[in-house]
């Protein structure tokens, strides 16, 4: 089978890579492995290949698709590729079907791949367009693996509203094409932009309110106050004296907020500045593979962060508030803002608690890392 292996360095230092054979021919019959060395500028984190597989195509002549990363740290990151020009693994399926639903102008460049999915970038006469496999068969082995989170093209074309619109989806193999949505919302610096990020996304979470059962049939995660409530227990458990006073706390906070009155709904799940798009003055949030049912306040502990401003910007706050006064004054909805601050936290660690123990190595130690950053937000009751 034609397969490589290159070691890059994170640190622009030599490191040894691997690939089929000197000429790289797809016609050849290959049966053993030839080390390479690239190079690749500055620092980088393992799941965004395109800049080590545009120093392979510079530095060696070789064009590559990653199957897998085997080690990712300080020193080193290793990769699994195969050839671009003789594909192996999904994407001997996956290539075909791209060509089935659009007419392509260039090869597919891959911009990202992890257990958690594979996207590429695809060039066409009407604009770029991106494919993207999720966590299932054709991105962690074995082929029987389950979902480990929203089935994203089936959440995409049932949900009604201001989301993005699939050109084509595989439902089986989880794969969908989407159209570039544009820049994202990070680089922007017109207030306006974020206001209306916050109110088309409140104005969405509004209108699915008293429809959590349907949420759950389209694949929504539950993570209801309820589900937040009962796991508690589970997550704080430990020798640490503070812990069940911390539960305690938590639970209170659970039932004040509950009490305010906003309703349970659609949750983006991981809604920040960087997934949300902005294209010809209209704004949509991306990347729905964390959706959920749950209070729409936990929304806002990923979007309002200190690397991005604006988004802490008061009159970006109000105006999300400003969609919920039907339930309750303004006074209450930044308490339960801040209440959300800390449950919001809660919900994070469940999620990377669980892709944690359905991933495998640098994926795998990429959540745990995560899951120790929510868990001494969740323990301290602040970020760190």
């Amino acid at each position: 089978m034609s397969l490589a292996s290159i070691t890059v360095s994170p640190y622009a230092r030599k490191a040894p890579a691997l690939r089929n054979s000197a000429n790289y021919s797809a016609s050849m019959k290959v049966t053993a492995l030839v080390q390479l060395e690239v190079d690749v500028p500055g620092e980088f984190w393992f799941p965004d290949v395109e800049p080590v597989l545009q120093a392979l195509q510079e530095q060696h002549g070789v064009a590559a698709y990653v199957l897998s990363c085997q080690q990712a740290d300080t020193e080193h990151t290793t990769y699994v590729v195969t050839p671009a020009n003789a594909p192996t693994g999904w994407y001997a399926e996956a290539l075909p079907w791209i060509d089935e639903h659009l007419t392509r102008t260039g090869p597919p460049v891959q911009v990202r791949s992890w257990g958690l999915s594979n996207v590429l970038r695809i060039p066409t006469a009407d604009g770029t367009v991106y494919f993207k496999a999720h966590a299932h068969s054709s991105t962690l082995p074995p082929a029987s693996l389950p979902l480990l989170f929203a089935h994203e093209p089936l959440l995409l074309t049932s949900l009604e509203g201001a989301v993005p619109r699939p050109l084509a989806i595989d439902e089986k193999r989880v794969w969908m094409l989407l159209p570039d949505l544009g820049p994202v919302l990070a680089d922007q610096s017109d207030i306006a932009l974020w206001i209306q990020a916050v109110q088309s996304h409140a104005r969405l979470q509004r209108s699915y309110v008293g429809r959590a059962d349907h949420l759950l049939d389209i694949t929504c995660v539950d993570r209801r106050l309820a589900v937040l409530d009962a796991a508690l227990d589970q997550l704080l458990d430990g020798s640490d004296p503070a812990l069940p006073q911390r539960a305690a706390e938590l639970r209170a906070a659970i039932t004040e907020l509950a009490a305010i009155g906003v309703p349970e709904t659609l949750l983006h799940g991981d809604l920040h500045p960087r997934n949300v798009a902005v294209r010809d003055g209209r704004v949509l949030a991306f990347d729905w593979t964390d959706a959920a049912v749950s209070h729409p306040f936990l929304d806002l502990i990923t979007f309002l962060e200190k690397r991005s401003p604006l988004s802490m910007d008061p009159r970006v706050v109000d105006a999300y508030l400003a969609e919920w006064t039907d339930y309750a004054p303004l006074a209450d909805l930044r308490r339960a803002l801040e209440l959300a601050g800390q449950l919001g936290a809660l919900h994070q660690l469940m999620t990377s608690l669980h892709l944690h123990a359905n991933l495998t190595g640098p994926d795998q130690e990429s959540m745990r890392r995560g899951a120790e950053s929510w868990l001494r937000w969740v323990v301290n009751g602040r970020a760190d």
